[in-house]
């Protein structure tokens, strides 16, 4: 059911309408226990609502959303615990479809908007990214014509009240996007867990009329406002009858209810319902970043770290990087260490030192156990490993600087995003309470309730000592890093002299995280008891002959590193080419092939396809794995690589903005790389804040140009802000150069404002891979060798089928293999096609750049 998720919250405009049609669908789907209802009810509903759907103008929509009617008409109701589970699993589906403000505000007016006040708080511990979220409830509601209010130090400030809420404007929430922590402040408050306390806090929204309130927050927080929610209304009425009329009867009334959303705001990534929560990829960041600093003076000493990172009830943060940086033993809750642990410990720190590893990185979470419920720490360890390994052991405990540091641009993405959908959801003004999650790559509404008590049972597991059930509830994706690791760190150094052969090569241009993906590759070939051979630099090393075994000590330290070991160009085979590739290929016998890199290495796999016919050598399983940070690759929505280079591009004009500081009014023009595809800046527009994008995918002129021209000049002129931010795809358009824009800007803002102009180049597709694309590379990796070893084990006859020469994607909820074939029209245009995923982000691009955006609709 998840592909179907994020293809229906990729359709945009035209489909809210068609939505609204199947909430009759959705009230046959909650009646699902009742024996009066029948199939063909549900059925009907759901013909009803595709019929809509063919007659819109959105195509593509019907084209998606008859996927829906299909899973409907297949189901059966056999029991009432299918019945329950196939409820839960469509609540995912009412979710907000557009970004568009004049759709939205065809089913929401702004003028009755304007009556309507929200409120927006943060609460218990504070994670990066928060400020993200606040900055889009508050423009995003803004725009809508709500009156928005930031509450000052979480749930202390909501019962303080005064001062402590404060009407926000536009200008209040600019600048904070790459600001830690949370800017209006958070406090654990005691007093919010009594009666009187909500009570208090009640009175002060209700005084400022203020009866929808979004919370940014943990588990705990959440849980916390959900029985807020629910007491509210004897709140108001106990308020009203108090004897000195505390609140008005005018006040009451239009205070009845409270809408309730939350955002989760966790670097733990702890809360069930939701595959990432806003802190925890940039907490990836900050550990990863240690640990590659500690490598150098580790292995200059050959020194043993054990670093010690946040997790008291979950081990995310410990499994996850743990597989980033190739540790050698891990230590968390939901993996309880058997009694022998010292054993196996000392075995494998001893094994690496033997293949040749100068230093050893151990990863102990705080709540580390073993089977009987003991504690596992930091400094049992290292004692083991000196008493029994004579090992130089240091102890590095990382705490909170987990929580600090400028946020990552996954993280600034996701709390915008998911921000907006809170705002949009407050306006649905839903019963149950909703919280904003999740789920690949869409933000889906769910049950705060369900959420909270799913949360509530991995800590009961845990707290009993089931572990095994608690992983279970963690999610398959917890149990399959558990399981990657486990293969990662087995340490089979031989291999199968009578294995099967794989060939990997690389075509395309440099890329982070290819090497990541060659040490997955090899890894995963060898513990499946196959051989792997690299081709140094690509085609040309293929007939060059420069072909090597790649065992498993020689990929050590290959997982972190940048730029690409065994070499890259961008050399794609002709006809002659071709056939000295089969001579080769046919002289080392090879029984598949890999090909990792961007068009080029698709337009390579094509030919060897294409030319089976003609060399029965190509006639074997070949795969090719999307990596470059253009991320233009059709067959998937993300390709490798992608997340350093966005992460390099926001961290480069972070440092733009910052030198504009005691300056007057600067406006920066910065070219994105990305060639024809312009991801890279949509996606660094939404993490930065920019002021306005320009992408292939969209056309502009002189006019848009010089309307971006007077914004700036309003914007300064209000005096509320002194600097400004343009980012132009460097194949945006061939005339309006990103010197053209430059030079157009500072004439026409002369006086106003002075404009400075800065190409990112290849310097923004550089340094280490990012913790999702190391992440990212060890899933495709492993992938592409299972697909591997389930065609080789198919005859032989098979391997001339299209279905054997595939590209490996990333598509709505999980991995694809399509057919080259079924690629080759989309290849030659490297421009995205304008329906791509990311593209409705556009129009949530808009709703954040111009606070009178609304006026224009």
């Amino acid at each position: 059911m998840g592909d179907d998720i994020i293809d229906i919250e990729a359709i945009y405009p035209n489909v809210i309408d068609a939505l609204m049609l199947l909430n009759n669908t959705i009230e046959i789907l909650k009646d699902i226990n009742n024996e009066d209802v029948g199939m063909n009810n549900l059925v009907e509903s759901s013909i009803q609502f595709t019929s809509f759907i063919r007659t819109a103008s959105n195509k593509r929509a019907f084209s998606k959303l008859k996927i829906v009617k299909n899973y409907l008409r297949s189901t059966t109701f056999a029991g009432r615990q299918e019945n329950s589970m196939l409820l839960t699993r469509t609540k995912i589906f009412w979710i907000v479809l557009t970004y568009d403000l004049k759709t939205i505000l065809q089913s929401h007016a702004r003028e009755s908007n304007m009556n309507k006040s929200l409120a927006v708080l943060t609460s218990g511990g504070d994670s990066q990214g928060m400020n993200a979220a606040i900055r889009s409830v508050v423009r995003v509601s803004t725009q809508l014509g709500l009156n928005v209010y930031i509450v000052k130090e979480g749930y202390y400030g909501l019962i303080t009240g005064e001062d402590y809420i404060v009407k926000a404007n536009w200008f209040d929430v600019s600048s904070i996007l790459s600001l830690g922590g949370t800017f209006i402040g958070t406090k654990r408050c005691m007093e919010f867990m009594t009666k009187e306390g909500r009570l208090e806090a009640a009175r002060n929204l209700i005084l400022l009329d203020i009866s929808n309130l979004i919370v940014i927050g943990g588990d705990g927080s959440l849980f916390g406002a959900n029985i807020f929610r629910k007491e509210w209304s004897s709140y108001v009425n106990e308020l009203l009858k108090c004897g000195n009329r505390l609140i008005s009867q005018e006040a009451s009334e239009k205070c009845a209810r409270l809408n309730l959303v939350g955002i989760v705001g966790s670097i733990d990534n702890d809360f069930s319902g939701t595959d990432m929560t806003i802190g925890a990829d940039t907490a990836l960041h900050r550990i990863i970043e240690a640990i590659d600093s500690i490598a150098s003076t580790a292995f200059s000493h050959q020194r043993t770290f054990i670093m010690e990172v946040m997790g008291r009830t979950c081990g995310y943060l410990a499994i996850k990087s743990a597989l980033m940086c190739e540790a050698d033993y891990m230590f968390i809750k939901e993996w309880p260490q058997k009694l022998d642990w010292p054993e196996k410990l000392c075995k494998n720190v001893s094994l690496a030192r033997e293949m040749g590893k100068r230093l050893n990185i151990i990863i102990v979470s705080e709540g580390a156990v073993d089977e009987n419920g003991n504690t596992i720490t930091s400094e049992m360890v290292k004692n083991i490993l000196v008493d029994r390994l004579n090992q130089d052991a240091r102890i590095t405990v990382l705490g909170h600087v987990q929580r600090g540091g400028s946020p990552s641009a996954f993280d600034r993405t996701l709390a915008t995003r998911m921000g907006a959908h809170a705002v949009l959801s407050i306006l649905k003004a839903s019963d149950e309470t909703k919280v904003m999650c999740l789920k690949s790559n869409a933000i889906v509404e769910s049950s705060l309730v369900d959420c909270v008590q799913a949360t509530i049972k991995v800590a009961e597991a845990i707290k009993n000592n089931d572990f095994e059930k608690a992983l279970e509830y963690r999610g398959p994706g917890f149990k399959n890093n558990l399981e990657t690791f486990k293969v990662m760190i087995s340490q089979k150094i031989g291999c199968n002299e009578n294995g099967k052969r794989t060939l990997i090569f690389n075509v395309g241009g440099s890329s982070n995280g290819i090497n990541a993906l060659t040490y997955s590759i090899v890894r995963a070939t060898i513990s499946s008891n196959n051989r792997i051979f690299g081709a140094k630099y690509g085609v040309d090393g293929v007939i060059q002959n420069k072909i090597v075994e790649l065992k498993w000590t020689d990929v050590i330290g290959w997982l972190n590193r940048g730029g690409v070991e065994l070499g890259i160009t961008r050399t794609v085979p002709d006809s002659k080419m071709l056939a000295d590739m089969a001579k080769q290929m046919g002289h080392y016998k090879f029984n598949s092939c890999i090909i990792a890199g961007g068009l080029d290495a698709l337009r390579t796999g094509l030919r060897m396809y294409e030319t089976r016919e003609q060399f029965e050598e190509f006639r074997v399983p070949i795969i090719v794995v999307p990596v470059t940070y253009s991320n233009n690759i059709p067959g998937t929505d993300f390709s490798l690589g992608t997340d350093t280079a966005l992460n390099q591009v926001v961290k480069l004009c972070d440092i733009i903005r910052q030198s504009t500081e005691g300056h007057k009014p600067r406006v920066f023009v910065v070219e994105v790389p990305g060639g024809k595809c312009g991801y890279l800046t949509t996606m660094a527009a939404l993490a930065c804040g920019a002021d306005r994008s320009y992408i292939p995918e969209e056309n502009f002129n002189i006019e848009d140009l010089m309307e971006c021209v007077y914004r700036m000049a309003r914007k300064f002129a209000m005096n509320k802000i002194n600097r400004g931010l343009v980012l132009r795809s460097e194949s945006a358009n061939s005339n309006y150069t990103t010197s053209f824009i430059g030079k157009l800007m500072a004439e026409e803002g002369k006086g106003l404002f002075a404009t400075r102009e800065s190409i990112l180049g290849s310097i923004a597709s550089g340094g280490d891979p990012s913790p999702f694309d190391r992440s990212f590379a060890l899933k495709e990796g492993q992938k592409t060798v299972e697909w591997i070893n389930k065609m080789q084990a198919q005859s032989s006859q098979s391997q001339m089928l299209q279905e054997s020469a595939v590209l490996l994607g990333f598509q709505n909820n999980g991995y694809t293999f399509t057919s080259l074939i079924d690629l080759k029209s989309s290849i030659d245009s490297e421009r995205s096609d304008s329906k791509v995923w990311w593209m409705k982000y556009r129009a949530l691009l808009k709703m954040l750049e111009d606070c009178k955006y609304w006026k224009t609709i």
